[in-house]
């Protein structure tokens, strides 16, 4: 029925919060206050600035930074500034390896850097800096960008569902003792954890094998059906057929399951009651649906 590819994620990076322990030693609350998120906000504009913007920007270096460890002022900021663009790919290649590995180190490095002018981080915490990532991408020059879109938007729902909380699943057990009548009017409604997407390109088995260090070239179009899922700590996702995404696509947009049925034995009717019980028992486990 289906292929299932299991899928790691590394944990996203997340910058430290100011510690307020400056605040504690200030006369002044109000002003020290003040002053220190006029730095912040200094500091923030030089470190992610424009090159164009730059001289302006760091015009005011010597009044926040001091000399130290053998270094001007310029020169210790220069090290911030320095470090940005690199955490800024570091999080991006964590949550989109297979966009990285399409468009090369160097591509990837520049595109990114496109990206972040434009979607600068606004959090405490890189792991939403991608959240635009595939609309950008679907602007961009880029040849293949249709492929590069779907590969984007697989991987950052991948990302987004490791940070989805956690719901208690519906046991197969627990669906197998429901009562007859129950089923009628039975409505399945998928945890945070479990997102279905189509694509027109093969961008499951593509990331498989990226994630493998297979190498593999750039996949033709093929249309291809997603199940993601998290169970625990672990990601899964699996290639659907066609019925099986059929069915999946109305319950989890709230159809009622006899009328679900209906509507997939009507459009496929090859589809037996064999089928269906293999399905519920692979999704049962799978843990897809809230209890």
């Amino acid at each position: 029925m289906a292929e299932r590819e299991v899928v790691s994620n590394a944990k996203a990076i997340v910058l430290p919060q100011p510690s307020p322990a400056a605040l504690a030693v200030a006369p002044d609350m109000a002003a020290a206050e003040q002053s220190l998120r006029e730095q912040q906000a200094w500091l923030q504009n030089v470190v992610t600035c424009v090159p164009d913007r730059l001289d302006q920007a760091m015009a005011r270096t010597p009044d926040y930074i001091k000399q130290g460890y053998g270094l001007d002022p310029e020169s210790r900021l220069w090290i911030y500034r320095g470090m940005f663009p690199m955490r800024m790919v570091e999080s991006m290649q964590v949550d989109f390896p297979g966009v990285a590995y399409a468009l090369g180190p160097d591509v990837f490095h520049e595109f990114v850097m496109s990206y972040v002018e434009e979607h600068p981080s606004s959090s405490w915490t890189l792991n939403h800096l991608g959240q635009h990532f595939p609309a950008f991408i679907a602007k961009s020059n880029f040849r293949y960008k249709n492929f590069l879109h779907d590969l984007a938007t697989l991987e950052l729902n991948l990302a987004q569902v490791f940070d989805e909380p956690e719901v208690t699943p519906l046991t197969p057990e627990a669906l197998q003792a429901l009562p007859p009548q129950e089923w009628d009017r039975l409505l399945l409604r998928p945890r945070p954890t479990s997102r279905l997407l189509k694509f027109a390109y093969p961008v499951s088995h593509f990331l498989f094998q990226v994630d493998n260090q297979l190498e593999p070239p750039r996949p033709a179009r093929n249309p291809q059906r997603v199940l993601i899922m998290r169970k625990g700590y672990q990601m899964n996702r699996v290639v659907l057929p066609e019925a099986g995404f059929f069915i999946l696509k109305d319950l989890f947009s709230g159809k009622k399951l006899a009328q679900a049925i209906d509507r997939l034995v009507r459009k496929f009717p090859q589809i037996g009651a064999e089928d269906l019980q293999r399905w519920f028992a692979q999704w049962g486990d799978w843990g897809i649906f809230q209890a």
